[in-house]
C-alpha cells in the first residue's frame, strides 16, 4: 500500500518525509553513505513512492508492473493481452512510457518477484530526472530491490499459492442461425440473391444435422472455462558481523486457457513458467568501505500452438458460427475451400512452438568515506553487465482438413480434402539477444554549518547496449547536483547533466539539461503552530528541460537494401538482384522536454491524514516527425526530423487518512490524475479549412466524419462521395458544404476533454484479520472501435457477425437501431472513421483484493515458527462500465483478460 510517514525530528537532525508525491531524503555529514545509494537529492522534487509489502504481494499475476495500476498519481496501466508470460500492461507516466530503471540502472526486468521489491518510485519532474539526461523526458519508474535486514539474525520466509484464472468478457459471434438470416438480408440490401435456403436456416437453428448444418460456439471449443496459477517463493535475509544479505528463489507457473488433445503427447496450450534467482550482499570491508553485489537470473518458457501461435484469437474473430463443423463424421477436421484451416486445428493439431527466455546480470559497487582525507567527502564506483537472450524452439506441422459432400442422387458421403498434413519440424533459433555494460563513478561532499546543509554529488555514467547484429548504443551522462538547506526551511536545489548518444551525427550526439527547484517548509517556521491540526506544509517548485532519445540507428547515414527483384543479364539469362536506397539520411537530435512543476505537501491531525497536489506543464520540443510540407513528387519516403512541438499539462491530486480506533485500524488513500496534451507544431500544410487542421488538438485525438444520423430515403445525403445511399446507411455532416463528403470534411472526432484516471484503496485490520481493496479507474477516454469484432460480414464478405448486428437498422428498427444497415464485405460508406464508431472507454474496476489471517502463538513459537499468514486475493474481480460487450481495458480482440482468484500462506521463521 502506498504509506506515507511525516516525522518532525529533532532540528539537529534532517526531515524526513515519504509520501505518494514528494520524497524528502537528506542525512546528515557524518551519514552521507545512504545518500550515495541512489546518487540523487530529492528535497524539490515531485516524486511518487509505493513502498514494497502488500502492494505487491497481493497481485496475483505473473507482471509486477499490474500492481501498479491505480496506486500512484501520475501513473496509469492499460493492458492489451492476458497470455500468460506476455500480460505486462503498457505503463504510463504524465502521457509518456517511462524510462525503466531497477536499482539505478536503466534496464527493463519483468521477471521481478512481489517478495524482491523495497520500493517503486515515480520520477515526474525536471528535477528528479534531469540526471537521467537525455533519457529523462518521459519520466522514471525507479524499482528498489531489498538489501537485507541491519539488525543482527536472520529470517526466513516461505510461500505457496495457487489460483485460478478465467477470462473477462469477450465479443459473442452469432448463432449459426442468425447468421445465416443476418447475410441473406445483407445480401437482398446489396442487391444481391440469399444464399441461405430457408431449409438451412432451419437446419442451423434446430442442430438436427451438426454435420451439414453446424453451428459451433468456437470460444466452448477452443477454451476452458479456468486455467491454473500457482507460485511458490524462497526468500531468507538477514545480517552477520559485517554482513548483510537478502536472498530470494522464485517459482512461477500459468497454464493457458486452450483445450489439449489427449492423444498429444507434447503441450499445445500457452502456458508460462518462470524461475527467478536473486540475491543482494552488502558487506563493510573496513570501517569505512563498502562493497554490494547483486546477482540476478531469470529463465521463462513460453508455449504456443505451432506456427500459426494465437492467430487462433484473429481466426475466432473471423469464422462464422456456421462455417463447418469440428468434426466430420468419420472424425477428420472440417473445413472448406473458404475455410481450410480448421481453428481447433490451429490449436492442437498444429505442433507447438516454445520460446524461452534466459537473462540475468551482476553488479559490483564499491563505495567509501572519505573523512580520513576530507570530512563529508564520499567517492562511489559500480559496473553492471547484463544479458538476454530469446530462443525460438519450432516443432510446428501442417494438417488437413476435409469438407463433407452428399451426393444428392445417391445419398453417398464423400469428402473434399484441403491442405496438406507434414511431420513435425524440429527447428531451433537465438532469435534475440542482448547485452548491456552499464558503469558509473561518483563522488559527493555534504557540509553543515548552524543548522544550513550542503550536498553536492557529481558522477558519471557509460552505458553499451549492444542487440543482435547491431552496433552498440552508447549512452554517456555525467552531472552535478547540488542541494543547499536553510535551517530545514528553504530549501535550493540544482542539477545539470551532459548526456550524449553516439547513434547521432557527431554534433548532435551531446546536449546539456539543467534544472533548478525550491521549497519551502513552513512547518519549521516559527509562526507555524507545531501544535494545531495542520502538522506538516511545504511548498516546491521545480523547472528544467530533460532530453528523450529515439531509437534512430545511425539515421544521418545513407543506407541501401536488395530490392528482392532480379535484373537479368547475359543469353542464359543470369539473374541479378538489384539494390536500391533504404531512405533519405537525416540528421537529428534528441527531443527536448521542458518541464515547470508546482506543488502542495501537507500533513493534519497528528500526521493521520495527508494531501498531496502537484500541477505541471510539459512542454515537447523538436519532437520527431515526418515532414508535412512536402511534396509526394519527391519518389522517396521523407525521414523524421525534428519538426514537432507539443504540451503535455496537468493536475495530480493525492489524499489519505491512517488511524487506529480500539482493536480495528484502518486507512483510506486515493489519487486522481487530469491530464491535456496539445500539438503546438506539426509542421502542416496550411489547411483549406480550419477544422482540418491538427493544431491546437490532443496528441491523442481521433479524427474522421461527423456522423449525423441515417439514410431515410435511398439516394439521400451527404454520404461518401461517389457512393449510392440507401435507406439506413450512416449520414455525414458537410462541413464544407459542396454537397460531398470527402477529406474537406474529416475534422476532429474524439473530444478534447482531459483524460482521468484515478485509483483508491482502502482496508482495515482487527487483531490477527487484515482486508484490503484496490479499485482502479479511467474516464475521458475514447476509442475508435472499427474493423475486426466489430464490422459486419468482412474479410471479402466471409467474415464473421457479432451480437450487437442483430440491432442493425431496417425500416421496422430505424428509431432505435444501433448499426447501420448490413452490407456483405467492405461498405466505402459506413465502413470510415467517424464519430458513429466512438465509444466511451471509460471503466472502473476492483483491481485487486485480499482477506488474510495471520497465525501466531506459543506452539508456533515452539516450533520455531515466527508467523504463519493465511490469504485469499484476486485481480480484476469486477468491471464497471457502460461498455457490456467487450472488455473496455483489452477490447477482447486478442488473448483475453483475466480474472485471477488465489489463495495461499506465508510461513515466517
Amino acid at each position: 500500500m502506498i504509506s506515507y510517514l511525516y516525522h518532525t525530528i529533532r532540528r539537529q537532525k534532517r526531515l524526513l518525509l515519504l509520501h505518494t508525491g514528494i520524497v524528502i531524503f537528506t542525512v546528515a555529514s557524518g551519514n552521507a553513505q545512504e545518500k550515495t545509494d541512489s546518487l540523487q537529492l530529492r528535497q524539490v522534487s515531485a516524486i511518487g513512492v509505493l513502498e514494497g509489502g502488500k502492494a505487491f504481494t497481493s497481485n496475483p499475476t505473473s507482471s509486477i508492473y499490474n500492481a501498479l495500476s491505480g496506486r500512484l498519481a501520475g501513473l496509469y496501466t492499460l493492458q492489451g493481452t492476458g497470455q500468460p508470460g506476455l500480460d505486462a500492461p503498457n505503463v504510463i507516466l504524465r502521457g509518456r512510457v517511462p524510462l525503466i530503471v531497477v536499482d539505478g540502472i536503466p534496464r527493463d526486468l519483468t521477471g521481478i518477484n512481489p517478495e524482491q521489491i523495497a520500493s517503486v518510485t515515480v520520477l515526474k519532474d525536471a528535477l528528479s530526472t534531469a540526471m537521467y539526461g537525455n533519457r529523462g523526458a518521459n519520466g522514471v519508474l525507479l524499482i528498489t530491490t531489498k538489501k537485507g535486514k541491519k539488525a543482527a539474525g536472520y529470517s526466513f520466509e516461505a510461500s505457496a499459492q495457487t489460483g485460478l484464472s478465467s477470462s473477462l468478457k469477450e465479443r459473442k459471434a452469432l448463432s449459426a442461425g442468425d447468421y445465416a438470416t443476418l447475410y441473406n438480408e445483407a445480401l437482398r440490401n446489396d442487391g444481391r440473391q440469399p444464399i441461405y435456403t430457408p431449409e438451412a436456416i432451419a437446419g442451423y437453428k434446430s442442430g438436427s444435422d451438426p454435420f451439414l448444418f453446424p453451428n459451433v460456439n468456437w470460444n466452448d471449443q477452443i477454451f476452458k472455462n479456468n486455467a491454473p496459477f500457482s507460485r511458490y517463493n524462497l526468500n531468507s535475509e538477514g545480517s552477520d558481523k559485517n554482513v548483510n544479505y537478502f536472498i530470494s528463489l522464485d517459482y512461477l507457473k500459468q497454464e493457458g486457457l486452450l483445450k489439449p488433445l489427449a492423444q498429444n503427447t507434447y503441450n499445445t496450450n500457452t502456458d508460462y513458467e518462470r524461475f527467478v534467482f536473486r540475491t543482494n550482499l552488502e558487506m563493510q570491508l573496513t570501517p569505512r568501505l563498502k562493497g554490494s553485489i547483486n546477482l540476478y537470473s531469470s529463465i521463462g518458457d513460453q508455449n504456443s500452438p505451432g506456427s500459426t501461435g494465437l492467430l487462433i484469437y484473429n481466426s475466432i474473430l473471423n469464422t462464422p458460427s456456421s462455417a463447418y463443423p469440428v468434426l466430420n463424421p468419420d472424425g477428420s477436421l472440417g473445413g472448406n475451400a473458404l475455410f481450410s484451416n480448421n481453428i481447433y486445428g490451429q490449436s492442437v493439431y498444429r505442433g507447438y512452438q516454445r520460446n524461452s527466455t534466459s537473462d540475468g546480470f551482476g553488479d559490483l559497487a564499491l563505495t567509501r568515506q572519505m573523512d580520513d582525507v576530507w570530512k563529508g567527502w564520499w567517492i562511489k564506483a559500480n559496473i553492471s553487465f547484463y544479458a538476454k537472450s530469446l530462443q525460438l524452439i519450432d516443432r510446428s506441422k501442417n494438417f488437413q482438413t476435409f469438407q463433407l459432400q452428399i451426393d444428392p442422387v445417391t445419398g453417398q458421403a464423400s469428402y473434399q480434402r484441403y491442405g496438406t498434413q507434414t511431420s513435425q519440424v524440429n527447428n531451433s533459433a537465438v532469435i534475440n539477444r542482448n547485452q548491456q555494460f552499464f558503469a558509473e563513478g561518483a563522488t559527493g561532499y555534504s557540509h553543515e554549518v548552524d543548522g544550513n546543509k550542503l550536498d553536492v554529488v557529481m558522477a558519471y555514467n557509460l552505458q553499451s547496449y549492444r542487440s543482435n547484429s547491431q552496433l552498440p548504443q552508447n549512452f554517456n551522462t555525467g552531472r552535478v547536483s547540488a542541494n543547499y538547506s536553510i535551517k530545514d526551511k528553504y530549501v535550493l536545489e540544482a542539477t545539470g547533466s551532459y548526456s550524449g548518444n553516439n547513434w547521432y551525427k557527431k554534433g548532435k550526439q551531446y546536449d546539456f539539461y539543467p534544472a533548478g527547484g525550491l521549497s519551502w517548509n513552513l512547518n519549521n517556521e516559527d509562526f507555524f503552530n507545531q501544535d494545531g491540526f495542520l502538522n506538516t506544509l511545504k511548498l516546491r517548485t521545480t523547472y528544467g528541460k530533460v532530453g528523450m532519445i529515439d531509437p534512430l540507428y545511425y539515421a544521418y547515414l545513407y543506407s541501401y537494401v536488395n530490392t528482392g527483384n532480379a535484373y537479368y543479364f547475359g543469353t542464359g539469362p543470369s539473374a541479378v538482384q538489384g539494390t536500391q536506397e533504404a531512405g533519405l539520411p537525416s540528421s537529428v537530435a534528441a527531443s527536448k522536454s521542458t518541464k515547470f512543476d508546482a506543488g502542495l505537501d501537507m500533513g493534519f491531525a497528528n500526521n493521520r491524514g495527508y494531501v498531496q497536489a502537484d500541477y505541471f506543464i510539459n512542454t515537447y520540443t523538436d519532437v520527431l516527425q515526418i515532414r508535412g510540407q512536402a511534396s509526394s513528387l519527391l519518389g522517396i519516403a521523407y525521414p523524421l526530423e525534428n519538426l514537432g512541438k507539443s504540451r503535455m499539462s496537468g493536475l495530480e491530486f493525492t489524499a489519505g487518512w491512517k488511524d487506529k480506533i480500539g482493536d480495528v485500524g484502518y486507512h483510506i488513500s486515493g489519487n486522481v490524475s487530469m491530464n491535456r496534451s496539445k500539438i503546438i507544431e506539426n509542421d502542416e500544410p496550411k489547411m483549406p479549412y480550419s477544422w482540418m487542421s491538427k493544431k491546437g488538438q490532443p496528441m491523442e485525438q481521433l479524427y474522421g466524419y461527423m456522423a449525423d444520423g441515417y439514410v431515410q430515403t435511398a439516394g439521400e445525403g451527404p454520404v461518401v462521395e461517389g457512393y449510392k445511399s440507401q435507406a439506413g446507411d450512416i449520414k455525414y455532416k458537410d462541413l464544407n458544404n459542396d454537397g460531398v463528403i470527402n477529406q474537406y470534411d474529416v475534422t476532429a472526432i474524439g473530444g478534447n476533454k482531459p483524460l482521468v484516471y484515478y485509483g483508491f484503496n482502502l482496508g482495515f485490520d482487527y487483531k490477527n484479520f487484515e482486508v484490503s481493496v484496490l479499485f482502479q479507474g479511467i474516464t475521458n477516454r475514447n476509442i475508435m472501435v472499427t474493423g475486426l469484432g466489430e464490422w459486419a460480414f468482412q474479410n471479402n464478405g466471409t467474415g464473421n457477425g457479432f451480437e450487437q448486428h442483430l440491432n442493425r437498422w431496417t425500416p421496422e428498427t430505424a428509431s432505435t437501431a444501433s448499426y447501420p444497415r448490413l452490407s456483405v464485405g467492405p461498405n466505402i460508406n459506413n465502413n470510415v472513421g467517424s464519430s458513429y464508431w466512438i465509444q466511451k472507454a471509460n471503466f472502473l474496476r476492483l483491481k485487486n483484493a485480499e482477506i488474510a489471517y495471520k497465525l501466531q502463538g506459543s506452539f508456533l513459537e515452539k516450533i520455531k515458527v515466527k508467523q504463519v499468514r493465511l490469504f485469499v486475493n484476486g485481480a480484476n474481480l469486477l468491471t464497471f462500465s457502460k461498455i457490456k460487450r467487450f472488455d473496455p481495458e483489452g477490447l477482447s480482440l486478442d488473448y483475453p483478460l483475466q480474472r485471477m482468484i488465489n489463495g495461499g500462506l506465508t510461513v515466517k521463521f
